[in-house]
């Protein structure tokens, strides 16, 4: 297995504005196989992000600030330490009408990320000196 960075700075400079916010792809990580993917997301101040559905499930686990979380027809206060399942094929978006950013990270997977990371995957899979 080829070396992996084992630590990496977040460079908040580098965000990109996609689904009506700011974010950064973090996973898949370079040369260490996973399941999933995931990222960092910011909704600025006086936004929401995109409304959409996806193939994919997701988990949000909220990071800093308040928000409400809306997924199909519910909705709900997301706030720092909070975590939500989002069902594949539901629309689902966040509202932030607080003063500060909102931060969240997300982490997505479907059987794609699964079968390749099977395929991958060896008993040296994650490990620096083999």
């Amino acid at each position: 297995m080829n070396k992996f960075e084992v630590f990496r700075k977040s460079n908040f400079d580098g965000l990109i504005h996609e689904y009506g916010l700011d974010g950064r792809r973090l996973l898949p990580w370079d040369n260490y196989p996973m399941p999933f993917a995931g990222g960092w997301c910011v909704v600025r101040p006086g936004t929401e992000s995109e409304p959409h559905t996806q193939i994919d499930q997701e988990i949000f686990i909220a990071i800093k600030g308040e928000a409400t979380l809306i997924v199909g027809d519910d909705r709900y206060a997301f706030a720092t330490g909070d975590i939500a399942a989002i069902p594949k094929h539901t629309n689902h978006y966040i509202i932030n009408d607080s003063s500060e950013d909102f931060h969240f990270y997300v982490v997505w997977w479907d059987m794609n990320y699964v079968n390749n990371f099977i395929d991958q995957h060896n008993d040296s899979t994650g490990c620096l000196d083999v």
